[in-house]
């Protein structure tokens, strides 16, 4: 009776010209394959759903890979898609590109299904299509581009063993996934986009993003033995991830040009939001001073280190008696200060001083005095330096003049020559 039916009205109808009935048509033989695998679930009838997936509707096109993912989410049924998912991958792979951002959305969530059931299918070059969308502007793409980066990179973590203490700082089962995001975001040659990056992965790697206990051991403790010490500019490309990983906690919203409208935060987000901002300021408050003592001379560093502070909830500072780590924090931007001439790195530490120096808390009036002891070093200094640079033109000034009278009452002939 079913075979019946599909020979009489499926065969014909799903490529009729209403675009609603030929969705619907790929939508059932969806549900007749899970529900009737035996009969068919096979390439006699996959095949009609791979062939529609080149449909010009979207909608179509879309209901084509919702009848899939039902398919690959099940285990017992993937394993007889082999022969489907490599005559139709790169159609699969070519519509995470789709003009239609739903499509494209659930294009990349079929391929991490994909991924699920087999590491094997999806070549480097398909996987690679994939991963520069997770910096794709709109968001909903991006996010299901970083679940997918997550699942291919980040899965082969080390387990912990039952029973044994956690391990911390860089001994953390997280080391080796912080340094690879490292190492993907500066192979992505997207320098001034980590911002994107950290968004992408926030919903799938809360985790891994806000262990900032790792990423500090790995910035300020020496390598493990036989572990290689990160270069320079992997330095640099983890503390800006740091920075951005830090925004996103405190700040609970996507970066600029990502946005996808206001939206109000429940009772747990917002706790999660609290609870993350006090666990942030408690662990920088501590290692802000020696990494801007260790980085005081690399400008790219320090810029984005010092902007830390503008997130931080200053309350700990006196509730965590931390206030020994803020008298540090004061003078190595007090050293920033008197050693640097670069206009970000001034600009940044001014933006830090606005952001300490905030009578609402207690830690006000020392950072206030600070402040104002540094001005009046500066002005001092400034006012030393004009007046030695003000005498050393007027000597200048003198001696020109004295060497002009000269130069006239020896020279006045008609070529400058002596009369």
């Amino acid at each position: 009776m079913m075979n019946a039916i599909f020979k009489g009205v499926f065969v014909h109808r799903y490529r009729d010209a209403i675009a609603e009935i030929r969705a619907i048509c790929i939508e059932e033989i969806g549900v007749w394959m899970k529900l009737y695998s035996d009969a068919f679930l096979n390439d006699s009838y996959l095949k009609y759903v791979g062939w529609t997936m080149h449909d010009k509707q979207g909608e179509v096109r879309l209901k084509c890979l919702t009848a899939l993912q039902g398919l690959y989410y099940n285990r017992e049924l993937n394993a007889r898609l082999e022969l489907f998912t490599s005559r139709f991958k790169d159609r699969i792979v070519s519509m995470t590109l789709d003009k239609e951002y739903d499509v494209a959305v659930q294009a990349i969530k079929l391929l991490t299904l994909v991924l699920n059931s087999t590491d094997e299918v999806l070549t480097p070059e398909d996987c690679e299509s994939v991963y520069h969308l997770v910096y794709s502007a709109h968001r909903p793409v991006a996010i299901a581009a970083g679940e997918f980066l997550f699942k291919k990179l980040f899965s082969q973590r080390e387990p912990e063993e039952e029973g044994a203490p956690k391990r911390r700082g860089r001994q953390s089962s997280n080391a080796n996934l912080i340094k690879t995001t490292v190492f993907f975001f500066l192979e992505s040659e997207l320098h001034e986009h980590a911002a994107y990056l950290v968004d992408s992965l926030w919903e799938c790697g809360p985790e891994l993003l806000k262990d900032w206990e790792c990423m500090i051991s790995l910035l300020l403790d020496d390598p493990l033995p036989g572990e290689e010490a990160l270069t320079e500019r992997q330095e640099t490309a983890l503390i800006e991830i740091m920075l951005c990983t830090v925004r996103q906690a405190a700040e609970c919203h996507p970066p600029v040009g990502r946005g996808t409208g206001k939206r109000v935060m429940t009772a747990k987000e917002k706790k999660t939001q609290l609870d993350d901002r006090t666990r942030m300021t408690e662990l920088f408050a501590v290692a802000l001073p020696p990494l801007l003592a260790k980085y005081a001379m690399d400008s790219e560093k320090i810029t984005n280190l010092l902007q830390l502070p503008q997130y931080f909830d200053l309350d700990i500072y006196t509730t965590g008696r931390l206030e020994k780590h803020l008298e540090s924090l004061l003078r190595q931007i007090r050293e920033i200060v008197e050693k640097h001439t670069d206009t970000d790195v001034l600009e940044v530490c001014s933006k830090t001083y606005h952001a300490l120096c905030n009578e609402e808390f207690t830690i006000f009036n020392k950072v206030d005095i600070a402040r104002s002891q540094l001005l009046d070093e500066l002005v001092d200094k400034f006012n030393r330096l004009l007046e030695d640079f003000l005498q050393e033109v007027g000597v200048t000034g003198r001696t020109c003049s004295l060497n002009t009278h000269g130069f006239t009452h020896h020279s006045s002939g008609p070529m400058g020559l002596p009369l």
